[in-house]
């Protein structure tokens, strides 16, 4: 239970009584419903979207979908954003997200690109990461034909998306893998354990709290549970050298709080640079609301954190909300 007040733009994620996490299959319902009769960004001229999927492997058969989206203005070989969507690691595909990647792209002249990964509980770690870590090697090993600069490739994702960033980012260091220059995590599910102060204070948040955790982490890491890897929860990793720079958002209201602090905390000891922002007045799922003021100021302050990462000089965005007005 928290005390802590919360944004009123938010109160729309706020439900009586609270819904149960029971299935993971009613929750992709309900975002297949959600999703029709939403507009489609192909017919956007500002933007450019290629579809491709990942050749199977002698040790993965699978191939997972992945989607690129460039700004049609952008010229010469471009920095790349793989970014990785949320939803628990048992919803989501690489649609998602794709109004957050197209502004991206269009504002922080990158190539963005997002993936379909296996989903939890038919497919619990590592199916997910190795999907990720496949989509930054086809960056990587295919950056000529997708016209990306190699040595500006940045990895982000929010949620359960951000662990899967963070997991990433680790494994190509241990790996000798494909450089990274930054990391992007927005309110990251680090650590299954769930034994910082936030995890056990906020048990009622809205949209997100410790029961939405408890399922989530069952889920995804099934029979592995009891001795989780760092690679499915990136705070167990006992060694952050040599990771990438990364900018860490924090919900205020969010289960997950703690966990981010933490890390980005022990990043810092670590010898990285980091840039955590904690918002106190927001719950784990903030973004869903795109239309509150502090959505659109937090998705135009991630746009600047990607341009002082790829180099670029930092110019203010335009604002989300007109951005879209204009596309209708």
């Amino acid at each position: 239970m928290s005390s802590q007040p919360m944004d009123p733009a938010f109160a729309p994620l706020v439900k009586h009584p609270r819904e149960v996490l029971r299935d993971p299959y009613s929750v992709r319902q309900k975002i297949a419903a959600t999703r029709q009769g939403t507009t489609s960004l192909s017919s956007n001229p500002a933007l450019e979207i290629e579809d491709h999927h990942l050749s199977p492997s002698t040790e993965d058969k699978t191939q997972p979908p992945i989607r690129i989206y460039r700004s049609s203005e952008a010229k010469g070989p471009l920095p790349a954003l793989l970014y990785l969507h949320g939803g628990g690691f048992f919803s989501g595909d690489q649609f998602t997200d794709e109004t957050q990647c197209a502004y991206y792209a269009e504002h922080a002249r990158c190539a963005v690109t997002s993936i379909g990964y296996r989903l939890a509980p038919e497919e619990p770690f590592p199916a997910a990461l190795n999907d990720c870590y496949r989509a930054l090697e086809f960056l990587w090993s295919h950056s000529k034909q997708l016209n990306i600069d190699r040595a500006r490739i940045a990895i982000g994702g929010s949620s359960s998306g951000a662990n899967l960033a963070a997991a990433v980012a680790l494994l190509t260091r241990d790996r000798s893998g494909p450089a990274l220059c930054f990391q992007m995590l927005l309110v990251p599910v680090l650590d299954d354990r769930l034994e910082t102060q936030s995890a056990r204070e906020f048990t009622d948040v809205p949209d997100f709290a410790r029961p939405e955790a408890e399922v989530m982490w069952r889920w995804y890491l099934g029979e592995s549970a009891a001795d989780a890897s760092p690679y499915a929860a990136p705070a167990r990793a006992s060694d952050l050298s040599g990771l990438p720079a990364a900018y860490i958002l924090c919900a205020g209201l969010d289960p997950l709080r703690d966990e981010g602090l933490d890390y980005a905390r022990r990043l810092t000891a670590a010898g990285i640079a980091v840039e955590l922002h904690l918002v106190p007045s927001i719950p784990h799922g903030f973004a869903s609301i795109r239309s509150a003021a502090i959505s659109q100021r937090l998705l135009t302050e991630q746009v600047e954190v990607l341009c002082g990462a790829f180099g670029w000089q930092r110019k203010p965005s335009p604002e989300p909300a007109q951005t879209s007005k204009a596309r209708a």
